[in-house]
C-alpha cells in the first residue's frame, strides 16, 4: 500500500488526477438561485424583505432628491473643481499633458501585455488578449466619471478633451501591442520620458526637471550597455559606467538650459491637484517605503534604529498636523539665501514621507510572511545579499501584501482631501469655495457640491480596488 501511495502521489508514473483548489460553483437560472440564497428559510425571507424595503426606500428618496436637485453650482463652478484658478491662456498645456499622459499609459500597457501573452504563449499557457470593450469594462468607473464630469460643463470643449484621451489611449495600446520585441522591451523608458515630457510642458523646464530627466537616460544607457553582454574586463566596465554618466550630464545641461516657461505648480488645483499628489506620493513613497521596510530589519544598528525612528515619528503624528507643520514652521529652518518651497512642493513631501512608513511596515509584513528556507535556499545558491533580496524575498513579500497596499493607496487618494491645511486649492476645499460664491450663499447647496466631490473619489478608489482584485486573481495570492 506505501509504495503504491508513493508511486501515486510522490513521482510514480503521472496519476492523471486532476487538481483544483477553486471548486467549479454551478450555475443555477434567476429564480432558483433567489428561492435557494435569499427565502432558504423563514429568517432569510424576513431579512431578504426588510433590506429589500430598505434598499427601495433608500433608491426612492436618492431619485427624488436628485430630480429636484439644482446643479447649477456644478456647472457655474466645474473649473474650480477641476483645476482651480489655471488660467485660460495657459490651458493649452494640460491638453498636451493630458495626451501625452495617455499615450505613455497606454503604450507601456500594450506593450506590457503584449510581453505578458508571448511569454504565456511560450510556456504554454492558454490566455486570450484583451478585447476593447475589456478594456471599457476594466476602467469604467473613471471614464464614467471624465464622462460625468465633462458633461456639467459648458461647452463641447471638455467632452472632446475626454473622448479623444480615451481615443488616445485606445490607440497607443494598439501601437505598444504591435511594436517590435526590440521597442517592448524599452517601452518603459519611452512611457518615462513621455510622462516626464508631459510634466515639462505644465511646470516649465528647469535643473529640477534635468536632473529627472538625466537620471532615466543614465538608468536606460547603463541597461542597454549591461544587456546581452557579460564581459567582465575593467576598461569595458569603466566604459559601461563613463558612457551613461556623460548622457545623463548631457541630458541634464541640455534640459537646464533650454529655458521652457511652464505655469509653475503653486496655483493648480482642483481635482488635478489630488490625483496628481496622489501619483508622485505612490511612486515616491513605495520605494522609500520598501528600503525602509528593509533597513528595520538590517543588522546595522545605524540603518536599522534611522528606519524604525522615521517610521515610528511619521506614524505616530496625524498628517494634518505635519503638512501644517511643514507650512508653518519648515520654512524657518531653511537656510536664509534658499527660497521657501511653494506650499504643494511642501505637503508633496510630507505625504510621501507619510506614504513611505506605512508601506514600509506593510512590506514588513510581508517579509516576515517569506519563509526562512527561502532565504537559506537562495544563500545556499551563492547569492549575494541584493540579488537575494530583488529576486527572491521581495516578489513573495510584495505578492503577499497587495491588498494591504492598495488600501494604502486609496487612503492615500483620499488623505490628498487635507491639502487644504497647507493652503492649497484641492478637490474638498473647491466644494467650500463654491458654495460662498455670492450667488450660491444661503441656498443650501453644500450637498449638491459633497455629492459631487464623493463620486470623483469614489470613481478613483473604486478603479484602483479593482484593479487589486484583477491582480490578485491573476497572481493567485489565495495559494
Amino acid at each position: 500500500m506505501a509504495d503504491q501511495f508513493v508511486e501515486t502521489h510522490m513521482g510514480g508514473e503521472d496519476p492523471q488526477v486532476p487538481f483544483d483548489d477553486h471548486p467549479s460553483v454551478p450555475h443555477l437560472p434567476p429564480g432558483e438561485w433567489v428561492k435557494k440564497n435569499l427565502f432558504n428559510s423563514k429568517l432569510n425571507s424576513v431579512i431578504t424583505v426588510v433590506f429589500g424595503l430598505i434598499v427601495l426606500w433608500v433608491a426612492y428618496f436618492s431619485i427624488t432628491w436628485l430630480i429636484d436637485a439644482d446643479f447649477t453650482i456644478i456647472r457655474d463652478t466645474l473649473r474650480v473643481f477641476m483645476i482651480g484658478s489655471f488660467p485660460d491662456d495657459e490651458l493649452w498645456r494640460l491638453w498636451v499633458q493630458g495626451y501625452l499622459l495617455m499615450f505613455a499609459i497606454g503604450f507601456a500597457s500594450g506593450a506590457r501585455a503584449r510581453t505578458s501573452f508571448e511569454q504565456a504563449r511560450l510556456q504554454g499557457v492558454g490566455v486570450e488578449p484583451q478585447s476593447l470593450l475589456g478594456l471599457l469594462r476594466r476602467f469604467w468607473p473613471i471614464i464614467l466619471a471624465l464622462v460625468v464630469f465633462a458633461s456639467f460643463a459648458k461647452t463641447i470643449s471638455p467632452m472632446i478633451l475626454v473622448v479623444t484621451s480615451v481615443a488616445t489611449a485606445i490607440v497607443a495600446r494598439y501601437v505598444g501591442w504591435a511594436s517590435p520585441a526590440a521597442v517592448r522591451l524599452r517601452s518603459g523608458y519611452v512611457a518615462a520620458l513621455l510622462v516626464i515630457a508631459s510634466m515639462l510642458v505644465v511646470a516649465g523646464t528647469s535643473k529640477f526637471g534635468g536632473v529627472v530627466v538625466g537620471l532615466v537616460l543614465f538608468s536606460w544607457a547603463f541597461t542597454e550597455f549591461r544587456r546581452g553582454d557579460p564581459s567582465t574586463s575593467g576598461a569595458q566596465e569603466a566604459v559601461r559606467w563613463i558612457i551613461p554618466i556623460v548622457i545623463g550630464v548631457a541630458a541634464y545641461f541640455a534640459i537646464a538650459s533650454i529655458g521652457f516657461e511652464g505655469f509653475g505648480w503653486k496655483d493648480w488645483g482642483g481635482l488635478y491637484v489630488n490625483v496628481f499628489t496622489a501619483v508622485i506620493g505612490i511612486v515616491l513613497g513605495l520605494p522609500l517605503g520598501i528600503l525602509l521596510a528593509l533597513g528595520r530589519r538590517s543588522d546595522l544598528p545605524v540603518v536599522k534604529t534611522t528606519s524604525v525612528l522615521f517610521i515610528e515619528f511619521v506614524r505616530g503624528v496625524p498628517l494634518l498636523s505635519l503638512l501644517i507643520f511643514s507650512i508653518v514652521f519648515l520654512p524657518f529652518f531653511l537656510p536664509p539665501s534658499w527660497e521657501t518651497p511653494a506650499a504643494l512642493t511642501l505637503a508633496i513631501v510630507v505625504i510621501a514621507g507619510f506614504s513611505a512608513a506605512y508601506i514600509a511596515e506593510i512590506v514588513r509584513g510581508g517579509l516576515q510572511a517569506v519563509a526562512k528556507g527561502q532565504t537559506e535556499a537562495a544563500q545556499a545558491l551563492g547569492l549575494a545579499p541584493g540579488p537575494m533580496q530583488r529576486f527572491i524575498v521581495l516578489p513573495q513579500a510584495l505578492r503577499a501584501v497587495i491588498p494591504a497596499m492598495v488600501g494604502q493607496f486609496i487612503s492615500l487618494f483620499k488623505d490628498t482631501s487635507l491639502l487644504f491645511a497647507a493652503g492649497v486649492l484641492e478637490f474638498l476645499g473647491a466644494s467650500t469655495i463654491a458654495n460662498n460664491q455670492p450667488q450660491f450663499l444661503g441656498r443650501g447647496l453644500a450637498p449638491v457640491t459633497l455629492l459631487f466631490v464623493a463620486f470623483g473619489f469614489w470613481a478613483f478608489s473604486y478603479n484602483m480596488s479593482r484593479e487589486s482584485r484583477l491582480l490578485e486573481k491573476r497572481l493567485d495570492t489565495s495559494r
